[in-house]
Parts: structure tokens; C-alpha cells; sequence
């Protein structure tokens, strides 16, 4: 009889043990929750297009990227750009500035999510000679 009730102490113990290893790697459960970034895509003119100065460019964003979060900057220069919801991601459009003509300029994007993850992204251009459009004949 004594030798069973020693068993159970035992193995009693033991569970209370390892029960406890386990919650020193996290068996216990968190709060944190992983970080979901932001990425872009489908950019429009593609890598190392030339292009006018004042085109147009777009990409896409991820559910992740938060409007309210998106910076778009082209060589330095912060640009104002338009986002529409697309499927779960945004739609984003936006204008290359003026006065950069002959030169290769980035687009550069920064998004962060709602979760505050921040990503990056973007791509680069070259601008062509002149814009047409102010030159008079």
C-alpha cells in the first residue's frame, strides 16, 4: 500500500514539474502577436522605364499597408498621391514631380500597418531629356 501511495506522489510531482517547464518556453500563452508588413507590387512604369517627366506611376499595396501610414517620395521629394481600396489591398496612383529631367529618380514607398510594422519598397525610373510640355516651338 505504501509503495502505490509513494507512485502517486510521485508521478504527482512530476507533472506539476514539467507542467512547469513547459510554461518557461511559452506554453503559457502571449499577448504578442506577429508582424505583418506591408508589401508592394505591380508598379507601374516598370524597373527602369524611361519616362517623361510628370508621368504618372501606380502600384499596388497588401491588406497590410494602412493608408494613413503611406509615404511616397521620388528622389527626396515627398509626393501627394490618391489610394482606392482593391481587392484587400490599395490601389495607389500618383504623379512624378517636375524639374528632374535627364536623371534616374526612385519612387520610394513606406507603409506601416495598423499593428505599427512598418514596410518598404519601390523602384526606379529614368526621366527622360525635356518635358514637351514647356518647351515653346
Amino acid at each position: 500500500m505504501t509503495k502505490i501511495m509513494m507512485t502517486r506522489i510521485l508521478v504527482f510531482m512530476g507533472c506539476f514539474l514539467f507542467t512547469g517547464t513547459l510554461w518557461a518556453y511559452g506554453g503559457g500563452g502571449g499577448t504578442t502577436t506577429a508582424c505583418k508588413k506591408p508589401k508592394f507590387s505591380a508598379f507601374e512604369p516598370v524597373h527602369l522605364a524611361a519616362v517623361a517627366p510628370g508621368s504618372g506611376f501606380s502600384f499596388v499595396t497588401n491588406e497590410h499597408a494602412h493608408l494613413s501610414g503611406l509615404t511616397v517620395t521620388v528622389k527626396k521629394i515627398p509626393v501627394t498621391v490618391k489610394a482606392v481600396t482593391q481587392g484587400r489591398g490599395l490601389m495607389v496612383t500618383g504623379q512624378l514631380p517636375e524639374g528632374l529631367a535627364g536623371s534616374y529618380a526612385r519612387i520610394a514607398i513606406t507603409a506601416k500597418s495598423i499593428s505599427g510594422c512598418k514596410g518598404q519598397g519601390g523602384w526606379l525610373v529614368k526621366i527622360t531629356g525635356v518635358d514637351e510640355s514647356t518647351t515653346t516651338p
